[in-house]
């Protein structure tokens, strides 16, 4: 059986994750993350992407990418990863698949795109790594609670237009505290569907001409 289209929306942010084959380690140290980093801002101007949001865990990442064209995503992300599993395996000696298949992503709705970033942002607390969000220094937390990117990495126009360090902070707290959106953006990201609001979706599905509704209970 073929693989099902990706669906990617420009203009939309998209959740896009990625874990290791077999669920292995892909991130050793810190030096890995930061070149994965580096790949990665490589690209996103290359391929037309920018970079919300992201989070670097021990054996999978995810980035929150706004691709302007159709196929910025798969090239961008595409590239990186292979780049980095290439690098990787140098550092190794090693040869074979470092990631699992290709990679997941869904796109997602403004209205919907709190909910995605907070489910990011919060990983490694929710993985017991830190305490605190802003404690991880491999994801777009810190930025996002000091109001400072000091990556330059990101593109954090739509969280200044809707957020500020103090009001980012309280959402957060609330994700945590409340999980109940938790299933469903995994549902999403792993099927592909979109994240987006009823209308959004029926405007989604009229373009490309497929069912794009999550089905079941959220």
């Amino acid at each position: 059986m073929g693989r099902t289209a990706r669906i990617v929306v420009p203009g939309w942010p998209h959740h896009v994750t990625q874990r290791g084959n077999r669920r292995q380690t892909v991130f050793f140290k810190d030096r890995d993350r930061a070149v994965y980093l580096d790949m990665l801002a490589r690209y996103l101007d290359l391929y037309h992407l920018t970079l919300p949001g992201y989070c670097l865990m021990t054996n999978h990442a995810h980035d929150a990418l706004i691709p302007e064209y159709g196929d910025s995503l798969a090239k961008g992300v595409g590239r990186t990863h292979n780049d980095y599993s290439r690098w990787q395996n140098i550092q190794c000696r090693q040869s074979g698949h470092l990631w699992q298949e290709r990679f997941y992503s869904c796109p997602v709705d403004f209205d919907s795109f709190a909910e995605v970033l907070a489910y990011i942002e919060l990983n490694p607390v929710r993985a017991r790594l830190v305490q605190r969000p802003e404690d991880y220094p491999w994801s777009s937390a810190r930025a996002h609670l000091s109001g400072v990117d000091e990556t330059g990495l990101l593109d954090m126009t739509w969280w200044r237009e809707n957020f500020t360090p103090e009001s980012w902070a309280r959402f957060l707290q609330e994700r945590l505290e409340d999980d109940r959106q938790l299933h469903r953006i995994r549902r999403a990201t792993a099927t592909g569907k979109p994240l987006a609001t009823e209308s959004s979706i029926l405007e989604l599905e009229r373009r490309f001409r497929r069912r794009l509704r999550l089905r079941g209970r959220w």
